[in-house]
Formats: C-alpha cells, sequence, structure tokens
C-alpha cells in the first residue's frame, strides 16, 4: 500500500510534524470483505469506516515568534507542519484522528510516533503503549481504549480522537532539527486476536 503524505521543508533549527494514516485489513474474516484504502484521500471504499483522516490543529507565528492556533473562520485543519524551534515557547501542535461512519466490523485503533526531534511529548490519557511491538515505520506503537476494539453502525457519527500535545520547549537553546512522524492505523480484529497480535500480523502499509 502506497502511502501519501504532504512533504514540508524543515527550517532552520525547525521540528518538522508530518501526518500519516492508513487502513490495514485484518488477516481474513469470512463475514467480511475488507479493502486497504489510505486515509485522507477524498474518496473512501472500504468497510471499516466512510473516513479515516490524521489532522492537526492550524496555528500561525506570532511577531515574537511563539506560536497560537489560529481560530479564524476560515482556519482548515493541516496534515503536518514546520515549526521553528524557539526556547520557551509551546508548540501548539495537537495531532487529532477524525473518523466518519465507523461500520459495525470491530477494529483497533492504534497511532505510531517516530520521534527523532529534540521535543517531549504528553500522550491524552486514552493511549496506552504496546510494549515489546514494532511499528510498521520503526516508531513507537500505541493503541486506543486499553485495546478494545471499535464499533458503530451510524454512517454519519464522527468520532474525534486527541493523540498528544508538545510540552514546553527548554529554556536553554538548541541547535537540533528534527522530525516527528505520526502514522495512524485501524486494523480490524479478527476473531479473539489482542490488539498486539492485530498489530504485529498486520502488513507494513
Amino acid at each position: 500500500m502506497k502511502k501519501r503524505s504532504n512533504v514540508y521543508m524543515i527550517l532552520a533549527f525547525g521540528l518538522i510534524l508530518m501526518l500519516m494514516c492508513a487502513l490495514l485489513p485484518g488477516l481474513g474474516y469470512s463475514k467480511y470483505i475488507t479493502q486497504t484504502t489510505v486515509a485522507n484521500e477524498v474518496q473512501y471504499n472500504n468497510t471499516l469506516a466512510e473516513s479515516f483522516k490524521l489532522l492537526d490543529v492550524p496555528a500561525v507565528q506570532q511577531e515574537d515568534g511563539s506560536y497560537e492556533q489560529d481560530t479564524s473562520s476560515d482556519a482548515q485543519p493541516t496534515s503536518g507542519f514546520s515549526y521553528k524551534l524557539i526556547p520557551g515557547i509551546t508548540l501548539p501542535a495537537a495531532p487529532y484522528i477524525e473518523i466518519t461512519g465507523k461500520t459495525e466490523i470491530p477494529a483497533y485503533l492504534y497511532i505510531e510516533v517516530d520521534n527523532d526531534g529534540p521535543v517531549e511529548l504528553t500522550f491524552d490519557s486514552s493511549w496506552t503503549e504496546l510494549s515489546g511491538v514494532t511499528g510498521k515505520n520503526g516508531g513507537t506503537v500505541f493503541v486506543y481504549d486499553d485495546g478494545e476494539a471499535l464499533t458503530g453502525d451510524d454512517p454519519d457519527a464522527v468520532l474525534t480522537v486527541q493523540t498528544f500535545t508538545v510540552d514546553e520547549l527548554d529554556k536553554i537553546p538548541t541547535t537540533d532539527e528534527g522530525e516527528v512522524k505520526v502514522y495512524a492505523y485501524m486494523i480490524q480484529k479478527v476473531g479473539e486476536a489482542t490488539a498486539e497480535q492485530a498489530f504485529t500480523d498486520a502488513p507494513a502499509p
């Protein structure tokens, strides 16, 4: 499966936040035929959800170099952002998952975070790290809601799931650059497979 992502140029002493999503099928389910799709595309044709997106709040840089969330009426969510790392400021990055029309097929929800930048992240309490599980892209894997599979039957229902925020930057100047790459996965639960088993058995996107 091909990944699509917006590519952003890293600014000097900067941090780039990249967001990517994938829907992965389980290892076969006699009742359902799942299809693999890439999230953030306009058209969806799958059985896990009507749409599955990993987004971030829009941000604007202030005159003093700090950032604030863009609350203007025409502000649109982004799929990644590039920040200058200025000592002592707080970056308003707050990625979230948006799922519309989750079907009745049980599926686990995951995020994988590959953080090679000089920032610390605080995760929402709804996420639990899967110890001993290797991410499809080499990052750390977290599962949503203690590994409870998501189900639904309302095509208009929208589930919004917060992921993490970025801690205040150290006041000691840094010359480091880096990336925080975030991947979101929804993987069908097959039989009694646990969240760990489902993620491990699923192919890389």
